[in-house]
């Protein structure tokens, strides 16, 4: 069967993709979007994000983003965030009012003609749609940091988000669902509604178990609520996974096949397991009822966050590490060249100790292997550092 094709700019340039890259038509129900023309993102035409708890709303980055299209600041608890991409966080443990960042992009260039257009609006010159995630961006509190690349794809629908509080580093990877409609804006919504609940969660005294749950429930709802009647059957949709280092243990949380992996001297491992039928067979865990015939080589997600999402809690795993190390959060655009946590561990020996040059060095080792999809990595060490000895920065 030929691939859908749009009736007006033909059939698209690759076959997997679901909606017109220069429209936004779905290509499956025939469907425009809603606001198309549009010159700036609003709720109504689901290109808001939802407010994290307590009401306020991640702002689309403006000044405060590095030049070279990446991040925003996003607000911190009791107050508005400040601090800059890439910015070293100040010597000290971070309180309640640290700023976390996340990848959202802020105001850019159409690629389809280069005029400007907000993160997640249309231009208005061409209709053409921009991700509401960097094209690449790199984030660094001086202790947990991240680097997000859309390698070479035509967008970025991965995110990643950021944040210390009360004496821990937090982390949130989301990875977009590529067949589901604005993939970019459900991973965007929900690393900022994760990252916000999480450090709410922690800095209001839940303990990290309770507060990853709360996390991973706010995000579904954040991804729900960019859900639109147009979408039918491919809303939103993407992958969870999220890590919490205190001075004691390592939480992680996870909906899907983004992972999270521990690097310490008492050996490397992988913390998550893939929501896919392979990879619950291998683990010796049960099979949904109603997946008993799918073949049980099957990789395929069988659980997501989104309007057809099961709206299940996580998976979760928590533990007391022996010594030093470092939490490597990730989305498959890594873990797909390195999926072993032995030959993670060796690629990481060979990087500099810095958190974000591992971020960074990590992406170049996906990207120099082919960089086929997305690329998301976030690095916590393990305890917490307060980034006194570390210097932050874009390449």
């Amino acid at each position: 069967m030929s691939a859908p094709s749009c009736p007006e700019h033909g059939a698209p340039a690759d076959p997997e993709d679901r909606f017109c890259e220069v429209c936004g038509r779905n290509l499956r129900t025939g469907a425009l979007p809603v606001a198309v023309g549009a010159s700036a993102v609003s709720p109504a035409a689901g290109g808001g994000v939802p407010p994290a708890d307590g009401g306020a709303g991640f702002p689309a980055a403006g000044g405060a983003v590095s030049p070279a299209d990446g991040g925003a600041v996003l607000p911190a608890v009791g107050g508005a965030g400040s601090a800059p991409i890439s910015a070293p966080a100040p010597a000290g443990d971070a309180g309640p009012g640290t700023a976390g960042l996340s990848s959202r992009a802020g105001t850019g260039t159409c690629t389809g003609c280069g005029g400007p257009v907000a993160a997640g609006a249309y231009c208005d010159g061409c209709g053409r749609r921009r991700s509401v995630s960097s094209d690449r961006a790199e984030l660094d509190l001086g202790g947990p940091a991240a680097v997000t690349e859309r390698a070479n794809r035509r967008r970025n629908e991965d995110a990643v988000a950021i944040d210390r509080v009360a004496g821990a580093s937090l982390a949130v990877v989301c990875d977009g669902v590529s067949t589901s409609a604005r993939s970019d804006l459900a991973a965007t919504a929900a690393v900022e509604a994760a990252i916000g609940a999480l450090r709410a969660g922690l800095a209001g005294g839940a303990d990290p178990e309770e507060a990853s749950q709360s996390a991973a429930r706010a995000a579904t709802v954040a991804v729900r609520d960019v859900a639109e009647p147009a979408d039918r059957d491919t809303p939103p949709s993407c992958t969870y996974v999220s890590a919490v280092a205190t001075a004691e243990s390592v939480t992680v949380a996870w909906i899907g096949d983004s992972r999270a992996y521990w690097l310490g001297a008492d050996g490397p491992a992988l913390l998550t397991l893939d929501d896919s039928v392979r990879a619950r067979l291998a683990a010796g865990r049960p099979v949904p009822a109603e997946l008993a015939g799918v073949d049980p080589e099957s990789v395929s997600l069988i659980r997501w966050l989104g309007a057809d999402g099961d709206g299940r809690d996580p998976q979760l795993h928590s533990f007391r590490p022996a010594g030093d190390g470092l939490v490597v959060v990730c989305s498959d655009g890594l873990h797909h060249y390195l999926p072993e946590p032995e030959r993670l561990a060796a690629a990481v020996a060979a990087l500099p100790a810095d958190p974000l040059a591992v971020a960074a060095g990590l992406t170049g080792l996906a990207l120099d292997a082919g960089g086929h999809d997305n690329i998301a990595v976030a690095v916590l060490p393990f305890p917490p550092t307060d980034g006194s000895t570390t210097t932050g920065g874009r390449a």
